[in-house]
């Protein structure tokens, strides 16, 4: 369907702008700027994204309008990034980082609500995720090639221009507008007394602590064990290419399994990849290791996605989205990586991947907890 055509481009250009910006620790290292600067420029998105993501969720909500939403973010975004290459001092740029993490970090949240509202069924969206791991893909190889040739510089350009491209298309998107819908901030911190969803968020939560300890860590752990950085880049293009056939087949898992179930098995796949890295010194079964970490990731996205929309009222799905978000990537990822950073200098980094494996598969007691009966008074 054509509707569903203008889908999967927008997410295709959306996330190949996404992989074009992958080599920005390239620029701040030519920049000029310490470890130190490095790592609190890299801390600022998911600092920033607890609070954004919220917001403009229930800012989405409260105009009923996702368009008008994706479009101020993708503007701010686009615009905020063409000042990096003209930045001078390190202070420049943590502002840079704070207001473009601002704009930028719920755009995956709001446009994951678009699809869900066109889409004639849940069990669709990983069909229509996969092409943004095509982009993403896309963006690592044909980018990198280009900055190779034109410079680092090129690459803020490219992002820019790639994302209003992808705003271009998400404003042709055919989505129906609803009926103007009360909102009303009681009922968002009612989200909150929502067993399910509670439980689903502090799943999430530990199951991002191991995933972004291992996204911190994994190329130097690998560096270390002697691989070179273009078999480091290869083993990353493995993970976002491999993606595609299981969000392939997101309708077939949906159909068999409930959504506790198939995060059980994420999270128990989760775990098997951390307990190869932490046991195993050899670089091929650490680099083909990735195929597990594409197929946790890529049904935990369509899982997550479609879970938040079934466990959160339909006045209210993009607030209970950008929490989600904030709570995983954002929350998880500031304590993921400061946890990461403590808990190795009291053990190795394959210490540290078994310990990830213990908190990956305790996160599965979690998702099955059930509420306490309430008893009635006087019994």
């Amino acid at each position: 369907m054509k509707k569903y055509g203008l889908l999967k481009l927008f997410y295709f250009m959306f996330t190949m702008s996404t992989g074009a910006f992958q080599f920005l620790n390239l620029f701040y290292a030519d920049f000029g700027l310490d470890a130190r600067e490095i790592g609190i420029l890299f801390a600022v998105g998911p600092m920033v994204m607890i609070v954004a993501q919220p917001f403009w969720g229930m800012v989405t909500d409260y105009m009923n309008s996702a368009k008008v939403t994706l479009g101020v973010m993708i503007v701010g975004a686009a615009a905020t990034i063409l000042f990096f290459p003209i930045s001078s001092q390190f202070e420049h740029l943590l502002w840079l980082n704070i207001l473009f993490f601002f704009f930028q970090s719920a755009i995956p949240p709001i446009a994951d609500v678009t699809a869900m509202a066109m889409l004639d069924s849940r069990k669709e969206f990983g069909k229509i995720r996969l092409w943004g791991s095509l982009g993403y893909a896309a963006g690592v190889l044909v980018v990198g090639r280009l900055l190779d040739i034109f410079g680092l510089n090129l690459m803020f350009i490219l992002h820019s221009v790639l994302i209003v491209v992808a705003l271009f298309l998400a404003l042709k998107l055919p989505v129906q507008l609803a009926a103007k819908k009360e909102f009303h901030l009681k009922e968002v911190l009612a989200l909150f007394r929502n067993h399910r969803f509670v439980l689903f968020l502090c799943f999430s939560f530990m199951v991002h602590l191991t995933v972004h300890a291992n996204n911190s860590f994994y190329s130097i752990h690998m560096q270390d064990l002697g691989a070179s950085i273009s078999l480091i880049g290869f083993a990353l293009l493995i993970k976002s290419i491999l993606e595609v056939p299981f969000f392939s087949l997101s309708r077939q898992l949906m159909n068999a399994f409930s959504y506790p179930v198939l995060l059980t098995a994420v999270a128990f796949v989760y775990g098997m990849r951390w307990l190869i890295l932490g046991v195993s010194t050899n670089i091929d079964i650490l680099l083909w290791s990735q195929i597990l970490l594409a197929l946790s990731y890529s049904i935990q996205y369509f899982v997550a996605v479609a879970y938040v929309d079934e466990l959160t009222p339909e006045n209210y799905r993009a607030t209970g989205q950008t929490i989600f978000w904030a709570v995983s990537l954002g929350l998880g990822g500031v304590v993921g990586n400061m946890l990461a950073g403590w808990v190795l200098t009291f053990m190795t980094i394959e210490q540290m991947y078994q310990l990830a494996t213990v908190v990956a598969l305790a996160s599965i007691v979690i998702l099955w907890l059930k509420p306490k009966k309430k008893t009635l008074q006087g019994s």
